[in-house]
């Protein structure tokens, strides 16, 4: 199903005038591995799920750490210790990825955005790329975050388990998020990596 031309009139009215219409793909996160940098106030109220003793020594080593980009990883070496089992990312052996960077990079901004959202849709014009919800009666577009088109760096399809349809979008602040536009089906995929300027053939056995 190829939204662009089904919805046309409803993702130029979400776009405004002015703007040419490169590709609409149906997506949402990819499954995967989330290596995107925590903000302080994030991670305390992640720490605050822990039990008792952990929980104050994961929040000291925390608080001690004036540099929010190592914070986590004092935090990571209290929880994980010498005899922890924690040894292996089960999430970036099957799916990759998801989604990596610092606060406030691009790739943060457009994850936060879709966070909990439905029916999404990643709109691509000659100007910018948006992340919107749809609705359904009557089919409407609501922008939900959106990025200046020279914030991509490149994109490509990278195929993973149960995520055949899975776009890599590296941006220039050298973060990178993963979009999932089909479990087997590649064409959204590859409409999308062509419309951010990427390579839209799969890489050697994707």
């Amino acid at each position: 199903m190829d939204a662009l031309q089904l919805y046309r009139t409803e993702l130029q009215a979400l776009v405004g005038g002015g703007e040419t219409l490169r590709a609409a793909v149906h997506c949402q996160r990819a499954f995967g591995s989330d290596r995107l940098e925590r903000s302080p106030e994030e991670m305390e109220r992640l720490i605050g799920f822990l039990p008792g003793g952990l929980r104050d020594s994961a929040l000291a080593a925390l608080r001690a750490e004036p540099r929010p980009e190592q914070a986590w990883e004092r935090v990571v070496g209290v929880l994980i210790g010498a005899d922890s089992v924690i040894r292996f990312d089960v999430d970036q052996a099957i799916g990759g990825v998801a989604a990596a960077g610092h606060v406030g990079s691009c790739a943060a901004r457009l994850a936060e955005g879709i966070r909990d959202a439905s029916m999404v849709h990643c709109v691509v014009t000659d100007r910018r790329i948006v992340l919107a919800s749809m609705d359904l009666d009557p089919v409407a577009f609501t922008p939900l975050t959106q990025l200046p088109i020279g914030a991509v760096l490149q994109a490509r399809r990278e195929g993973k388990f149960l995520q055949r349809g899975r776009v890599v979008v590296d941006f220039v602040d050298l973060s990178e998020l993963a979009l999932m536009t089909g479990v087997f089906g590649t064409g959204g995929a590859d409409v999308l990596a062509g419309a951010l300027g990427g390579a839209a053939k799969p890489a050697p056995g994707r």
